[in-house]
């Protein structure tokens, strides 16, 4: 769904590379706001996206947990002087 009701192709993309600094802004005011207040609107607000991201993410079993430590253990060096970030 656009909210800008162009049915020409290249209109629809101009509209939202034109639109999509404001939709960015108020989503990162959001975010912010969120953030830093716990109140019963943003608790609504975020409902959605945090209902969303409940069934998209789960916590990794053991085996991951595993896999994730061997991967890292080749990059930690032994020797702490050699270690140039």
């Amino acid at each position: 769904m656009c909210f800008v009701p162009f049915t020409v192709t290249w209109q629809r993309i101009v509209a939202s590379l034109v639109l999509l600094p404001l939709v960015v802004g108020i989503s990162y005011e959001f975010i912010r706001l969120a953030g830093n207040n716990d109140n019963i609107v943003t608790r609504i607000l975020s409902a959605p996206g945090l209902a969303m991201q409940r069934i998209t993410t789960r916590e990794p079993d053991d085996s991951m947990i595993e896999i994730a430590i061997a991967a890292l253990k080749p990059c930690i060096p032994e020797d702490k002087s050699e270690d140039k970030w």
